[in-house]
C-alpha cells in the first residue's frame, strides 16, 4: 500500500508539475501579446499625435497662404492708388479716370478671389444680402438705393449691403405719367 500511495502521489505531483508549468507557459504567452499589444498602442498613439501636429501645421500654413494671396492682389491697387496722387497733383482733371481705373481692377481683385457684389439698385430686399436703413416712395420690396455696397464669398455672406427699399408709395409725377 505504500508503494501504492507513493505512486499515487507522485502522479498527482507529476500532474501538479505539468499543470502550473502549462500556466506558466500560457502567461508568458499572454504576457508577450500583452507587450505587443502594448507596443502598438504606443505607435499608433505617437502616430496619431504627429498627424494632429501635421494636420495644424498644414491649417495654419493654408491660413497663410491664402492672407498672402490675399495682400498679394490687393497690393496692385495700393500702387495704382499711389500713381494716380502722383498724377493728380500735376493734373488734378486726370485724378478721375484713373480712381475709376483703379476701381474696377480692385473689383476684378475680388473677383479673382471668388468675391462678389450683392445684387444692389432694382433687386428685390433680401434680408440675408441686404441690411434696410430706409425707405423711400417706389416699388415696395425692391432695393432703390445702395449706400453700401455688400460683398458675398461663396454662399457666405461677407458684409451686407446697406440699402434703401422702397415703400410702395408711388409719387403723384409718376402716377401722372403713367395715366397720361
Amino acid at each position: 500500500m505504500d508503494s501504492e500511495n507513493t505512486q499515487n502521489t507522485e502522479a498527482v505531483e507529476t500532474a501538479e508539475i505539468s499543470e502550473t508549468e502549462r500556466l506558466k507557459a500560457e502567461l508568458d504567452v499572454l504576457q508577450a501579446e500583452l507587450k505587443a499589444a502594448k507596443e502598438k498602442y504606443i505607435r499608433l498613439y505617437a502616430d496619431f499625435d504627429n498627424f494632429r501636429k501635421r494636420s495644424v501645421q498644414d491649417l495654419e500654413s493654408a491660413h497663410r497662404a491664402g492672407k498672402f494671396e490675399a495682400v498679394r492682389s490687393l497690393l496692385g491697387a495700393l500702387d495704382d492708388l499711389e500713381r494716380a496722387l502722383g498724377f493728380a497733383q500735376a493734373k488734378p482733371q486726370d485724378l478721375i479716370p484713373g480712381v475709376k481705373t483703379v476701381l474696377e481692377n480692385f473689383a476684378r481683385n475680388l473677383k479673382g478671389m471668388g468675391v462678389e457684389p450683392v445684387p444692389g439698385v432694382g433687386s428685390v430686399f433680401d434680408p440675408r444680402l441686404h441690411e434696410a436703413i430706409g425707405a423711400v416712395e417706389g416699388e415696395e420690396g425692391k432695393v432703390m438705393h445702395v449706400y453700401q455696397q455688400g460683398f458675398q464669398y461663396g454662399d457666405a455672406l461677407v458684409r451686407p449691403a446697406r440699402v434703401v427699399v422702397g415703400n410702395g408709395v408711388q409719387s403723384a409725377d409718376k402716377t401722372q405719367n403713367r395715366e397720361n
